[in-house]
Order: structure tokens, then sequence, then C-alpha cells
């Protein structure tokens, strides 16, 4: 890395705004593609990762238990119109997510610094933006690590729950067992997952959550897609008010929330050429769960129809093994991909707090205390707190609307306004419609992240009043 590459690290406040007269210098000084860089990081990090490794630690995130909702949202707006709102806030999504991952790599080449961390890359994009903008840089970084903090944090005990209402169900007929004590046992089970710190061991247990899933999949497909009705028998569309709708947004970005570990996968990975773009890991694991949730719920809806419940496993036989037996499948995917969950927000958490401790037995160890401490944390929650769902409702539609649609188009127009300006005609009208396509994005993205906090919101206090 060159001096030059360095130095620009550390610039703050007027510096930044010298850094860019020298921009032009500074690229002709770092190298146009990240190998060399990589090899030098790979020698100091053992915690790397394959492709395959990458892919397999995309999939749980992107896809878990809550695909068997996918098709009570299709029967929010009817067959084709709701199969069209999963492919279209699909395609939404891995517009932003590969947007972010883009201007990541801009940041790189121009600071040197990898970006494993979404708040300080959005931080970093605007110290290198507008004046005016660079004294708030901070403050938009803190409103990220919060976004993510919140949902994510509250998702822990969320899938704590969960695993309790599979596992209950599964033992009711062997067993009676209280709520708090089945929570207590899984959470003790749980306690492996919490304390494993390397992101390499995370994919393969993730590995092993996807394979159940899977079987999970061929299980319930088997049944759905025998005897399928006409699709004239499912209304195309739905005459639906501005309330449902923004319900079905909602609760189809939260399912499509996984763009905080994009950024941690991506710097672990041990050629990131391999991870970005429409044809990298990262566009083909999209591609996927597009196709997997717009087929599931597309399907799911058309099987079963009005009687569609929120989650279709109820829709499922309860008198046949096969069947009863995928409860506790969805258990155990639950067990092996909640350490990613784990994984972002200690990250977060850990990543304030270290730096408020000196002393060398916290900073070998303090992270450990940090994930118990979630870990308790977490399973007190889960059992103080049973109607969990709207506060799940109220706080996930604000993060995954906010960090998939609204912050990746801000970063990306804070990283052109820093470049360049093209000189050949034909660049300049590329980047002036790249530009005026990212602010309607972003208005886009504001006005669903505003109109599904109100609604979500009016739908919490609603239930609480009565």
């Amino acid at each position: 890395m060159s001096s030059e590459s360095t130095e620009l690290v550390s610039l703050n406040g007027t510096e930044l705004q010298e850094s860019q007269l020298n921009y032009s210098s500074l690229r002709e000084n770092i190298e146009p593609n990240d190998d060399s860089r990589n090899q030098e990081y790979i020698t100091k990090n053992k915690d790397m990762l394959t492709d395959f490794q990458g892919f397999m630690l995309l999939l749980p995130t992107y896809i878990g238990i809550g695909f068997l909702g996918l098709p009570y949202m299709v029967k929010l707006l009817g067959l084709w119109y709701g199969s069209a709102g999963l492919l279209l806030f699909g395609a939404l999504n891995e517009i932003g997510v590969l947007m972010l991952t883009g201007s990541v790599s801009r940041l790189t080449e121009r600071t040197g610094e990898r970006f494993s961390d979404f708040g300080r890359a959005a931080e970093m994009s605007m110290k290198l933006g507008p004046p005016c903008l660079q004294p708030h840089a901070g403050k938009f970084r803190l409103s990220i690590d919060l976004c993510i903090i919140i949902p994510y944090g509250l998702f822990m005990p969320d899938l704590i729950a969960a695993m309790n209402l599979f596992l209950k169900d599964f033992l009711h007929q062997y067993i009676d067992i209280n709520d708090a004590l089945s929570i207590i046992g899984i959470s003790g089970l749980l306690l492996p997952i919490y304390m494993t710190r390397r992101m390499k061991l995370l994919s393969y247990l993730a590995t092993i959550g996807n394979i159940t899933l899977f079987v999970i999949i061929i299980i319930s497909f088997q049944y759905i897609c025998q005897d399928l009705p006409d699709t004239k028998m499912r209304p195309a569309a739905k005459l639906v008010d501005f309330l449902s709708f923004t319900s079905f947004v909602n609760d189809v970005m939260f399912s499509y929330g996984g763009i905080a570990l994009a950024l941690p996968i991506r710097e672990r990975m041990k050629s990131t050429k391999h991870f970005d773009g429409w044809n990298g890991v990262l566009g083909l694991a999209l591609m996927f769960v597009i196709s997997f949730h717009v087929g599931c719920g597309f399907f799911g809806y058309l099987k079963f129809g009005e009687i569609t419940q929120v989650n279709y496993i109820l829709n499922l036989p309860h008198d046949q093994w096969i069947y009863k037996s995928l409860k506790m499948l969805s258990f155990l995917t639950l067990y092996f991909t909640i350490g990613t969950t784990v994984f972002i927000v200690t990250e977060l958490v850990w990543g304030y707090l270290k730096d408020k401790f000196s002393m060398e037995l916290i900073q070998n160890y303090g992270e450990y205390f940090c994930r118990f401490f979630l870990l308790i944390v977490s399973c007190a929650f889960t059992i103080l707190v049973p109607e969990l769902e709207l506060l799940i409702s109220l706080t996930g539609c604000f993060g995954p609307v906010y960090l998939t649609l609204v912050v990746p188009m801000v970063i990306t127009l804070l990283t052109l306004y820093a470049e360049e300006e093209p000189s050949l005609l034909v660049k300049k009208l590329k980047r002036k419609v790249s530009i005026m396509c990212f602010v309607i994005l972003l208005i886009f993205g504001i006005y669903s992240m505003i109109a599904g906090f109100s609604v979500a919101l009016y739908t919490a206090l609603y239930h609480i009043v009565l």
C-alpha cells in the first residue's frame, strides 16, 4: 500500500477536502485490482472464506424460516400482483446490495481501507462527500448501526421464541414442559453457537442449516405441488387499501433484510472480485433467493388459496409423521443459522465497547462476555415479552427498508460526487442518467420507509390499545 493511501485513511476535516484535489495522483499509486492487497490481508487473517462458504453464509441470511410466510404475503395482493411484488422488491434489494458493494470497492481504491462495517463505509463516503455533510458523517454511521442492532437484536429472541414453539409442538405428545424452562434449555443449547467467533466455522454450521432447510422445502413442496388448481381459480389481483399494501411491503422487505451481513462476508472472501457483481457470489445468491421467494409465494398461495395461514406449515396435514417432522427440522435450521445474526450484533456492540477498556484480559476475552450477555438478555426477553411479533414488525420495517433502499443510494451518490467528472460525452451522459436513477430510487426508498414505519406504529398501537 502506498504512503499516500495510508495518509488518506487518517485524514479528517479540511485535510479530506485537500485529498479530493489529489485524487488523480492517488489512483495512479493504487493497484487496479485487489489481488495483492487481499494476499497481504489473508496472511494476517486465517478466518477467510472460499466462494462456496460465502454462498452458504448468504443463503440463510436471506432464506430462513420466514419463507413459510411468503404464500400469505402473496395472498394479500393476489396471485399475480403478489408474486410481482416479491419479484420487484427482490430486484430492488439486489440493486441496493450490489450498489453498496460497488461503492465500497471504489472507496477501497481511494483510501486503501477494507470495509467490513456497513456504518464505517457510510461514514467514509460522507467524509469524502460535500463539505456541508462531512461534519455529520458520525451521525450517519450511528443511524445505520442503530438500524442494524435494534432489528437484529430483537430478532435473536424472536428466533428463540420460534424454536421454543417448534420444540413444544413436537414434544407435546410426549411431555408437557413449561415455556420458561423450555426457553432456558434452548438457550443452554445455543451457548456454543453464541460463543462462535470465526466466520469460517459459522459457514460450516450454515451449510448444515441449509441442508435441513432444503429437506423442509422438499417435503413441503412435494405436498404443495400435488393437485394444483388452475391459476384462474385464484384472484390475479385484489383491491387493497394503503394499510394492506404497506404491510405487504414491510413483510417482504423484512424477508429480504440480509444486507447487514454482505460486507462482513465480502471482507473475509479470499477474492472480493469473485464476490462482487451480478455474476459474482453475491449476485448469484440473491438471484437464487429471489427465484425461491417468488416460487414459494406463488405455488403456496395457488395451493391453499384463501385458507393460507401466516405459517403455511399449519396448512399441511397434522396426522402424518413426515409433516410433523418439519417442526423439528425447522428447529434445527434455526439452531444452525442463528449464529450469523449473533455475529452481526456482536461485531457492532463489541466494536463500541472494546475501545472503552484498556486491560489486556478484557481485550482478549471481552467479546466472549459480550456474547454471553447477549444470550442472557435474549433468553430473558423471550420469557418476559411473549408478544414479540408486534415489536419485530415495528422495528423490522424501519431497519431493512432504510438499510436496503435508502443508505446504498446515499453512499453511491456521495461516492460519485467525490470522483472526477468524466471527460467523454458518452460517459458524462451515462453518469447523469445513473445519478438520476439513484435519486429516484432514493426518493422511493424514503417514502417506503416513512409509510412503512407509520403503518407499523399504527398497527402496534392499535393492538396495544385494544
